[in-house]
């Protein structure tokens, strides 16, 4: 009797580890249970360039961006100042911004890449949209972590639709109506400069931008100056025609400030000259009880994940705020602004 011929074993199909069945390179998901912002994008395949996905798949991203509004980008290699710049290019429209008529001091890491505000370790940076105040602004706002700190400095994000709908009609109401005005004072021995804030040494060259941009300039003597901006405090967002709280009311006001700090720049500089602070547009002061209904919309918003290193978050900065925590150790998370649109295409229909 013939021994019976083994059979051959079956050949394995190579596939590439992690891919996923439908063959995408990444795959989307809610943050957490009952915590559905930020939508987290990783990837399927190991070692996939961010740069390279966004490029093969810029569809997708614009649709979860559309939808989500804020992404979490986790898990892919971006190690380095050029990975992260690379992916901005490749996920806007290639149109990086400066920061020009800025309020703190920033450190330039690449082509219109910037740290994020460097800001006391100990102390909370209030949320914020970037660029209320200005005329032009960045719709893309994109973080990333290269360096997480031994403790806090997360970057919690609220969606300002939400804020403006919690905010008291009748607050909401004066501010639509009245507007809120940005009043900064600048070589008063404290907080910037103007000629850091607007990048140029000369004066004819800060009367030229604050012309364009819609800012009053009152020199002082002394080299010292007072600027004065108003702003409409809601915008509409122009790919959804929706309401949103877009301004830096409760961020400059007197208020907000940690109260030993308030009450030292107080007594050194008066109200008239702080080195930031917030009136209604007409110039009458807010009343601080509605500031701080303000700060509990934000807060009860607020929405917070610790960064983990080679983290980026994209978000559309007229639907989301974002603030810092406190920390402590090494921590460098860098910034850039992408996708100008112009303030008069956000205005409310009158």
């Amino acid at each position: 009797m013939n021994e019976a011929t083994p059979k051959k074993p079956r050949p394995t199909i190579a596939r590439r580890r992690g891919i996923a069945a439908d063959g995408s390179w990444v795959r989307g998901a809610a943050f957490a249970d009952g915590q559905p912002t930020p939508f987290v994008v990783q990837p399927t395949v190991d070692g996939i360039a961010l740069d390279e996905w966004a490029k093969r798949d810029r569809p997708q991203l614009e649709s979860w961006l559309s939808e989500h509004r804020a992404l979490l980008f986790r898990g892919f290699p971006v190690q380095d100042v050029e990975a992260f710049q690379r992916f901005v290019m490749a996920a806007s429209d290639g149109q990086l911004l400066e920061y020009r008529d800025r309020t703190t001091p920033r450190t330039t890491e690449g082509d219109r890449i910037y740290t994020a505000t460097v800001h006391p370790a100990d102390q909370r940076i209030f949320p914020h949209n970037e660029g209320t105040y200005w005329t032009r602004w960045a719709m893309r706002l994109f973080f990333c972590c290269l360096r997480k700190p031994a403790s806090g400095g997360q970057t919690p994000i609220a969606d300002v639709r939400a804020v403006l709908a919690r905010i008291p009609a009748a607050i909401r109401t004066r501010f639509e109506q009245r507007r809120f005005m940005l009043v900064r004072n600048y070589n008063d021995g404290f907080g910037l400069r103007w000629q850091e804030v607007f990048q140029t040494e000369d004066r004819a060259e800060v009367e030229q931008f604050c012309v364009t941009n819609r800012i009053e300039v009152e020199w002082k003597d002394g080299d010292r100056l007072r600027t004065r901006q108003v702003r409409p405090a809601v915008r509409m967002h122009p790919g959804t025609g929706e309401a949103v709280w877009f301004n830096h009311a409760a961020f400059y006001h007197h208020s907000t400030l940690e109260p030993t700090t308030r009450e030292a720049l107080l007594r050194e500089f008066g109200e008239e000259g702080l080195p930031y602070n917030t009136y209604y547009g007409d110039g009458s002061p807010i009343d601080p009880a509605d500031v701080a209904e303000i700060r509990r919309a934000y807060e009860a918003e607020k929405v917070i994940f610790d960064w983990r290193e080679g983290d980026v978050m994209l978000l559309d900065n007229m639907t989301f705020a974002h603030a810092r925590e406190p920390f402590e150790g090494d921590r460098l998370v860098l910034v850039s602004m992408t996708d100008a649109v112009d303030g008069e295409a956000c205005n409310l229909p009158q």
